[in-house]
């Protein structure tokens, strides 16, 4: 599976998808993300039929990180009918950041 990288019209292309959206930030130089990187794969694979997975390389969409205010990479952030439904940052465990995902877009749903 292959997740797109967004070009810097990435707030215009997320408001226009139906269904929910997670959205890595991350730079091509940060450890952290290259750490993440394979498990946000994982996880976009797992749910590739209901959720749609998207990334933003910072270093060529300033201007949508200095708008949303991300300081810290990687972020991901979640998104419903083009409104953010919230956020995470940082490194995480697998299991942790699918957690997180679905925890943001299924709220009344326990059990994950």
């Amino acid at each position: 599976m292959n997740i797109p990288i967004i070009t810097p019209n990435a707030l215009n292309e997320i408001s226009r998808e139906s269904g929910p959206v997670v959205v890595e930030f991350f730079a091509d130089w940060c450890p952290k993300c290259a750490m993440m990187s394979d498990i946000f794969l994982r996880i976009a694979a797992r749910h590739q039929h209901d959720i749609i997975f998207k990334k933003v390389n910072i270093e060529i969409s300033k201007k949508i990180v200095d708008e949303l205010g991300i300081e810290i990479v990687p972020t991901f952030i979640v998104y419903q009918k083009g409104k953010i439904l919230g956020y995470t940052s940082g490194v995480l465990s697998e299991d942790v950041l699918e957690q997180r995902i679905l925890e943001l877009l299924y709220p009344n749903k326990t059990g994950y």
